[in-house]
Order: C-alpha cells, then sequence, then structure tokens
C-alpha cells in the first residue's frame, strides 16, 4: 500500500474597498438598502442569484395568475348558471302572472259574484248599525 499526500494549499483572497466579483467569479450589482436601520448602507448581489431569483420570481408570479384566472373563470360559469336559472325562473313567474290576470278577465261572473257578496255584507252591516 502506498501512500501518498499532496497538499493544497486555499487561496485566501481579501478585497480592500467595494468587491467587483462574487465568490463564483460571477461580477456583483451594488445596491443601497432603503430601510430607517440601515438606510443607503451598501449590500451586493451576485448577477447569477439575480437572474435566477427573478426567473423564480417570474415562475410563482405566472402560476399564481394562471390560478387566479382558474378562479376567475369558475366565478363566471358560476354567474352565468345564476343568471340563467334566474331567467328561467322570471319567465316562469311572467307566465303565471299573465294567466292568472287572464282568468280574472276571462271570469267576470266571478268578479260580479265578489262585489255582490262584498255589498250584500256591507249592507248587512249597516242594517246592523242603523238598528241599534
Amino acid at each position: 500500500m502506498s501512500s501518498s499526500s499532496s497538499a493544497s494549499r486555499s487561496q485566501t483572497h481579501t478585497t480592500r474597498g467595494i468587491p467587483s466579483k462574487y465568490w463564483c467569479g460571477s461580477n456583483l450589482t451594488t445596491f443601497g438598502a432603503q430601510t430607517k436601520e440601515n438606510l443607503y448602507r451598501r449590500f451586493y448581489r451576485c448577477e447569477i442569484a439575480i437572474k435566477s431569483d427573478f426567473q423564480s420570481i417570474k415562475r410563482t408570479t405566472t402560476m399564481r395568475l394562471q390560478e387566479h384566472g382558474k378562479k376567475i373563470d369558475e366565478s363566471l360559469l358560476e354567474m352565468k348558471r345564476i343568471f340563467h336559472d334566474q331567467t328561467i325562473l322570471l319567465e316562469e313567474l311572467r307566465n303565471k302572472s299573465t294567466s292568472v290576470l287572464d282568468a280574472k278577465s276571462h271570469c267576470p261572473l266571478l268578479n260580479v259574484a265578489a262585489a255582490a257578496i262584498a255589498l250584500g255584507t256591507l249592507a248587512w252591516l249597516y242594517a246592523k248599525m242603523t238598528s241599534i
């Protein structure tokens, strides 16, 4: 069994001032904080990370918009069904009300009989009140 050892040195690279490259080798973008606690404090973001963040935000936003679109479509279909049902009920109600009006106009004998009963009742009440 042979033993071999290799010595590797890690390069320590310190940057003074504003760095221009990230540890992975990509360029850095410098930002200034907008919070009250750290107003205008510099921080750095890797351009690759910014692009991947943008892609993930775009993907999640697209998925959310698709979900909202599906819910809106379902709501519109539900409203369309409700309006259709209400239209049917309204037509049935109109048909019934016209049939009731037709029945009233076709039976003048019932109108005369109801008027006679009302007149007879009023006459009887008048007679009772005047005879006391």
